[in-house]
């Protein structure tokens, strides 16, 4: 994508060579998507980490930091990516991040009768951009398990999410991967990666397409984390773009585009950090933050600034451009194996090599750098041999894409024996409120890096938890307390007939009425007894951005709880007719019950304990009731008239910046749009939702019949009541569009 955007054609041709020549594209079933907690994730049944279309927005999965809410999305091509009003990605970029196994001086079988020959290389990789992967083409799909808090399966010992998938590999070496996630706070912003690498002695061969056995002891096995991250590649907006096409690299915030005077010199802004990668009893944490934040363009971006970037990202007047990447995001080594002579410390997982290299940037024996070619069409095994077994570091100069190399070993793997490595991926955000306002105090990267070591040391203590322990034929990785179930909530609109904004939030007992029990197998929570309270949050922003309206403590609950309904609810009289929100329940706890985890770790005085925001409702606003025509007459108007783009008085801001509102309507009714030269452009019906809610509204949000947003200026409408008493009724009107 990077190359040139104005040859779609070419770009989507070469795909199969750059991004995955290894095996036919992986079928939906050979992928597994982490989508519980705030970091989601995509992993592929041969190892490989990422999208491998991401480049070319080929990923429709939803994959980010906290992208769950509905109408948050991936970019599936250029045009969308920069879509100044879409929130399309979150503040990082995993690139072709896997592991690798590189064998030195071992025996592979050989055609035709397979006998056992030495080789000086033997290579199983999931992230290299070309050359055999050492896998099957068709491997077996991965397994994923659910196992949310208030199921009735739910076992408080295991991860809420587990996907897990075995296969064999050209050196003979199999290869384990399970990967773990949770949404608990504190907990929702790593995955875990749990890596077992076992000589099996079984030994792929990708020509013939089979697997034969042959039992040896290799004494240079080397295991192989390789991960390409940056942050300044997603955002709200694109500061630079080529006025024809568009043209840029990522919908990022500080990314700045290539420099044109060095060929092929690709000019990106982040730096990039490497902590804990000396004798502590923690193990490496590496990462990339941005440049600036994504405060504004970088100083050395070549291409135009889009016009008026300034403007498009403020989010209300008198706040600062919103920060467009203010995350870091990278991996954190939990444990290792220990390789002979290393550290005997488990935990102690510190890479033996770690290189950085920034993409088309430095060289390797002489040759470029390049993430789009980087394997062994273009690197013999010997040179990527001496790739893994070397160390460096480039100028921290902000200006890189960090590809990160981490190499554990030399091991001497016997029949049977196995390697186990566990990596999390991390990111960490500074505070999202703080973000809209454009950062005011400036805790840009301060915040965001204290955000990542949090979230970093609340991977090691899962690990801690929960290692060694084996449940239910699982070995894990990783336990964490759990909270209570997230109370099932929806809201409703209850402004009908009245003057009054009001929504109304309902929830279950349904945190009240669980129990979960903990390692010991005694009872950790309760919560008849246990619930210190519930709070209710209300959001616009699709990234969960979310202010607490209401914090009810367990001992005043029951004078919101209503019998006619068998539901608590809370009437939010702070909002205005029209706007839209979203709402969530979070039951806490907030001095736990002493804790045991997995593996028998016992853990006293944890803090507060609550539920993350996967049950929240859908957009809904209060919104005035129906008017009878017959009794009323006709009024209907439209809401802003003018809508001027941009103008906080002129249109309703997040989440729906163009929806325009035609309001005192009977109770079902169809309004037709038209130009001024008569083209009908959008037909809407109107009438009851899906929960029979009565409205005397219905929103348009500028798009015609084919979805394409409407150009700005002057339109007709004309309303046609479909109710009983008033069918066939007309009222026309006019409305403006200024951009």
């Amino acid at each position: 994508m990077k190359k040139d955007q104005r040859r779609p054609r070419f770009r989507l041709l070469l795909l199969p060579v750059f991004l995955l020549p290894l095996a036919p594209a992986p079928a939906q079933q050979d992928m597994a998507t982490h989508t519980r907690g705030k970091l989601w994730e995509t992993m592929y049944n041969f190892g490989y980490i990422g999208d491998t279309d991401v480049w070319n927005y080929g990923e429709m999965t939803g994959v980010g930091f906290y992208p769950g809410f509905p109408g948050y999305y991936f970019p599936n091509d250029e045009i969308v990516a920069n879509n100044p009003t879409a929130h399309v990605d979150a503040n990082f970029h995993n690139f072709r991040s896997g592991p690798w196994i590189i064998v030195k001086g071992a025996k592979t079988l050989v055609p035709p009768d397979y006998h056992a020959e030495p080789r000086e290389y033997l290579l199983y990789h999931s992230s290299l951009a070309t050359g055999d992967a050492g896998v099957l083409p068709n491997l077996p799909p991965y397994d994923m398990k659910k196992n949310f808090v208030g199921s009735t399966d739910f076992n408080p010992l295991l991860p809420e999410e587990i996907n897990s998938c075995r296969f064999h590999t050209a050196t003979g070496i199999s290869v384990r991967i399970r990967s773990s996630a949770w949404s608990y706070p504190g907990y929702h912003d790593f995955i875990i990666f749990d890596y077992v690498f076992k000589n099996t002695g079984e030994i792929v061969n990708t020509f013939a397409n089979r697997v034969d056995h042959y039992d040896q002891t290799p004494e240079q096995v080397w295991i192989v984390f390789h991960s390409g991250i940056q942050v300044s590649t997603k955002g709200v907006l694109n500061f630079h773009y080529d006025p024809e096409f568009m043209d840029s690299a990522a919908p990022g915030g500080g990314f700045g585009g290539w420099q044109a005077t060095v060929r092929g010199g690709a000019r990106f802004s982040d730096y990039y950090a490497i902590e804990n990668n000396e004798t502590d009893g923690r193990g490496t944490l590496y990462y990339s933050y941005d440049f600036n934040g994504g405060r504004e363009p970088v100083p050395w971006d070549p291409k135009m600034q889009r016009p008026n970037w300034a403007t498009q990202l403020t989010v209300r007047q008198g706040w600062l451009p919103e920060l467009q990447d203010p995350a870091c995001f990278g991996f954190v080594f939990l444990y290792r194996t220990p390789p002979p002579g290393g550290n005997p410390d488990p935990f102690e997982a510190d890479p033996t090599h770690l290189s950085i290299y920034s993409d088309e940037a430095q060289n390797f024996n002489g040759k470029q750098f390049d993430s789009e070619y980087f394997g062994t069409n273009v690197f013999s095994l010997k040179e990527l041999y001496q790739f893994i077994t070397h160390d460096y570091l480039p100028p921290n100069n902000g200006d890189l894409y960090s590809w990160t190399t981490s190499s554990f070993g030399p091991y001497t793997l016997a029949p049977g024996d196995s390697i186990r490595l566990i990596v999390a991926e991390v990111a960490g955000m500074m505070d999202l409120h703080k973000v809209l306002e454009g950062d005011p105090d400036h805790w840009f990267p301060d915040s965001s890096q204290a955000d990542i070591r949090r979230n970093a040391e609340a991977a090691r203590r899962a690990l801690r938890y929960g290692i060694g322990a084996r449940i239910a034929g699982i070995d894990l990785a990783g336990d964490v307390p759990e909270p209570p179930p997230a109370p099932h909530c929806h809201a409703v609109n209850v402004s009908a007939g009245l003057d009054t904004a009001i929504v109304a939030v309902r929830w279950d007992r349904a945190a009240e009425e669980a129990q979960i029990t903990d390692g010991s197998g005694g009872l950790f929570y309760d919560g008849a007894s246990d619930l210190s309270g519930y709070r209710i949050f209300r959001g616009f922003d699709k990234r969960g951005i979310w202010d607490l309206i209401a914090d009810i403590p367990a001992s005043e609950k029951e004078q919101y709880w209503r019998e006619d309904l068998e539901e608590f609810e809370y009437l939010d009289k702070g909002v205005q007719f029209n706007f839209e929100f979203n709402y969530y329940v979070q039951a806490y706890v907030s001095t736990p019950r002493p804790w045991t985890s997995a593996n028998g770790t016992r853990v006293e005085g944890l803090g507060e304990l609550a539920n993350s925001d996967y049950n929240m409702t859908p957009l809904i606003g209060a919104r005035m009731g129906p008017v009878d025509i017959i009794e009323k007459g006709w009024d209907v108007f439209v809401v802003p008239n003018p809508y001027v783009e941009g103008d906080p008085d002129r249109s309703f801001g997040e989440p729906n910046p163009r929806k325009i509102d035609f309001r005192k309507l009977p109770e079902r009714a169809t309004i037709k749009i038209f130009s001024v030269s008569g083209d009908l452009i959008k037909t809407i019906g109107h009438g009851p939702d899906a929960y029979g809610n009565l409205f005397g509204s219905v929103s348009w949000d500028q798009r015609s019949e084919a979805g394409l947003l409407v150009a700005p200026g002057l339109y007709l409408y004309v309303v046609e009541s479909d109710a009983e008493n008033s069918k066939g009724m007309k009222w026309s009107g006019k409305l403006m569009i200024i951009r």
